[in-house]
């Protein structure tokens, strides 16, 4: 990446590390993938009340919720709970859920967009494509004193997401290089 390297962070979910966000953020409706209709900000009704834990998680398949199996956060939940919000969680300070949830709807577009940068940059890619990359990862690089709701705000409203949607086509030519494609084989 023109000469700089950048630590992704960790995005593999980590459910001990986090207040359960994924339990009481999102909406889903009933369907294949889930068993009832939840409306975002009311908690799971599987959700235990004595901790952030699922009541029914070795049987989610059994009880319809494919969609909780699938789900991934790819560690916005722990990001939020631990460092946006420095371990507190909504039980606890029930005035603090909107704003865990504005964060955690930011932090998991967010990581997405790490997800594809950290893929690209074990990429072999042309100096235009690596420039293209640096400048992406600029973009969505965390503040000096780490991301704060406030900051994960200015980055959704900064451009940025929409710099990325814009500047992915430029980097379609790697799906037909032979030497990126064994990358993406064996990232070693």
């Amino acid at each position: 990446m023109a000469g700089k390297t950048y630590d992704f962070p960790d995005l593999k979910a980590d459910c001990s590390a986090c207040a359960a966000l994924c339990c009481i953020a999102l909406h889903f409706d009933k369907g294949d993938a889930f068993g009832f209709d939840k409306l975002a900000g009311v908690p799971c009704p599987n959700l235990a009340k004595s901790d952030f834990s699922c009541t029914i998680h070795q049987d989610l398949a059994l009880a319809g919720f494919e969609g909780c199996i699938r789900f991934d956060c790819r560690g916005a939940g722990q990001a939020v709970t631990q460092d946006v919000f420095d371990g507190k969680d909504w039980r606890s300070h029930p005035n603090i859920l909107g704003d865990m949830m504005t964060a955690f709807q930011i932090m998991r577009q967010l990581h997405k967009v790490l997800e594809i940068l950290k893929l690209l940059s074990q990429l072999p890619l042309h100096k235009s494509e690596a420039q293209t990359l640096a400048d992406l990862v600029d973009d969505f690089a965390p503040p000096d004193d780490g991301w704060t709701l406030e900051a994960l705000e200015k980055l959704q409203t900064s451009g940025a997401f929409a710099h990325y949607q814009s500047a992915l086509p430029s980097f379609r030519s790697v799906a037909t290089d032979p030497n990126a494609l064994a990358a993406l084989q064996d990232p070693s």
